[in-house]
């Protein structure tokens, strides 16, 4: 399994070449921004990485995926990060910027019933939801870390463990 990721702080892409990797309105600037960058970041993996020549995207069952791969792969954004995790078999990710909130009382809607209450747990458990939800199934396998700074991030899959993080920057890609 690959995950890749960009922090668009940082990788500046030109509004008109990012615009065109929408494929669907918005109703707001940033999300529509997000959208692309990880449509941007998933087809250049493909292409740069995998060797995909060709890594139209279409939508099935919610679920994007490549028109001629068999390769699977699930996107996520939040606040500057976005992710994209790559496997052979289906995938879900998710990533979260931990901010502070009202955790005792997330939890309570949740029916947690435990002391430890704290931001990294919520988090952890947060990704891990919402990454089953994109993988569409059962996993076999979730890695749950901290990523980058006050960020949590979970792939949930049937892959091994055994995982690679890629930083897509202005010269290309590099492991971290």
């Amino acid at each position: 399994m690959n995950i890749f990721f960009i922090d668009t702080n940082k990788y500046l892409i030109d509004r008109e070449i990012l615009s065109s990797f929408a494929d669907r309105k918005f109703l707001s600037e940033e999300r529509e921004q997000q959208h692309c960058y990880g449509r941007f970041l998933v087809k250049t993996a493909a292409k740069e990485f995998f060797g995909i020549v060709n890594p139209e995207i279409e939508i099935v069952n919610k679920k994007p995926r490549f028109i001629k791969s068999d390769l699977q792969f699930s996107i996520s954004h939040s606040e500057n990060i976005v992710v994209a995790a790559f496997d052979e078999n289906p995938i879900g990710a998710d990533i979260e910027f931990m901010k502070e909130r009202n955790f005792k009382e997330l939890f309570a809607r949740y029916n947690y019933k435990g002391d430890n209450i704290s931001r990294e747990l919520f988090y952890q458990f947060w990704t891990e939801y919402e990454a089953v939800i994109k993988l569409q199934g059962t996993p076999k396998t979730k890695i749950t870390i901290p990523f980058q700074v006050n960020f949590m991030l979970t792939v949930a899959g049937n892959f091994s463990t055994d995982y690679k993080i890629f930083e897509l920057k202005q010269d290309g890609f590099s492991c971290v």
